[in-house]
């Protein structure tokens, strides 16, 4: 269902001057206009005309503030933006504390209008949006240097330049280290600090959080120091779970091998689980009983898959022994190309960007294609909602 906005000023010049604030739109149903002031706004409110206002109020009373507190009290899915005069500490607070979501003053960067309302859709795209809009895709290493965050954090980057949005979240909660991978800058931040503020928890808060490697890819990293997993919970990986899930068009989970809540968890909310393998017998050893526990868990056979990694024809252990042993049969390949590999991982590079035509990266390509069959241009949250200009 389309969100409702409500567009309110106090005259219809201001008004022409508030919608003019806003990124150019064509016809869009969900958009009413309206003169008026606070009565007016809330009038719209408890008629359940709204999902988010957008108001210009440039002087408010303590009185109008009031009816507007109580209005936002018994209506706490509608969302407020209010442009307006008072910049004083006093006002600002006790806006915040009426319930309304943003403010913008006189004295605000032009754009701050349109911001402030990008954030609010977005927030509303998680709170009320579709329950499992990105496709969620855990990788899983069945014994330790198996290549499973190699692989997801390239896929990754292989999915956002095919203009999707992707979240990659490191579960590896104690020893991860995802971030390498993706940039050759220290993650300032980490899941550890999105869950000693899970109260902050929204879209905008959680990509505040994140590594930004490349446009449309985002990278939660794993805490710094193994310690600090504990501040991460079951209940926070589920929180930070359906934030991303409604946020972006792709999840990726790097997860460790330790079974726990928080990995479990994580794992029910995955559409595929990969466990990554390499053709030699510890690692078959470790996949069938890894396979084994995850089917125990639940998990329909269909929902895990295996991907052989770093493989190679020649190999003594062959593709149809390894689907015998493990009984389950062998989703991907991915060739063993070590020299670019290991310096994509050393420079904290894209493969693709560092040797698209290595056998790997295109290989990466493929999968990605196959998840993203389509390139489609990138669009925005706001040209989503207004339509293109006319």
């Amino acid at each position: 269902m389309s969100l409702r906005i409500l567009l309110l000023a106090p005259s219809s010049d201001r008004l022409s001057a508030l919608s003019n604030a806003l990124p150019q739109r064509g016809e869009a149903t969900q958009i009413a206009s309206r003169i008026g002031g606070a009565a007016e706004l809330s009038a719209a409110i408890l008629r359940d005309e709204v999902d988010i206002a957008v108001a210009e109020l440039p002087v408010v009373s303590d009185t109008e503030l009031s009816l507007i507190e109580a209005t936002l009290s018994s209506h706490p899915r509608t969302t407020l933006i209010l442009a307006c005069g008072d910049s004083s500490s006093e006002f600002l607070l006790r806006a915040m504390r009426a319930g309304i979501r943003e403010i913008v003053l006189p004295n605000s960067p032009p754009d701050a209008l349109a911001k402030a309302l990008e954030r609010q859709l977005d927030r509303h795209a998680a709170v009320s949006g579709p329950a499992r809009k990105a496709r969620t895709i855990a990788f899983m290493s069945a014994k330790g240097g198996g290549g499973a965050t190699f692989l997801a954090t390239n896929l990754g980057f292989a999915l956002a330049a095919r203009n999707r949005k992707v979240a990659l979240l490191d579960l590896n909660l104690q020893f991860g280290d995802a971030s390498l991978f993706v940039s050759d800058q220290r993650a300032s931040r980490n899941i550890a600090d999105v869950a000693r503020e899970i109260d902050r928890l929204d879209p905008a808060f959680l990509e505040a959080n994140m590594m930004h490697p490349q446009a449309g890819y985002c990278v939660l990293a794993a805490p710094e120091a193994p310690e600090r997993a504990v501040d991460v919970k079951a209940e926070t990986i589920e929180r930070i779970m359906a934030v991303a899930r409604a946020r972006y068009d792709f999840v990726l989970l790097d997860v460790g091998r330790v079974l726990d809540k928080v990995t479990v968890r994580a794992l029910d909310e995955a559409d595929t689980i990969y466990v990554v393998i390499q053709s030699t017998l510890p690692y078959l050893h470790n996949a069938k009983r890894l396979i084994g526990v995850l089917v125990g868990l639940g998990y329909d056979r269909d929902k895990v898959k295996v991907i052989l990694n770093r493989y190679v024809k020649s190999d003594e252990i062959g593709v149809s022994e390894i689907e015998k042993t493990l009984g389950a049969k062998v989703e991907v390949q991915i060739p063993n190309s070590y020299a670019a590999v290991a310096y994509s991982i050393n420079h904290g590079l894209s493969l693709l960007k560092h040797a698209p035509r290595d056998p790997v990266a295109r290989s990466l390509s493929e999968i990605a294609m196959d998840f993203a069959p389509d390139a489609p241009r990138r669009t925005g949250w706001l040209r989503g909602v207004f339509g293109s200009s006319a």
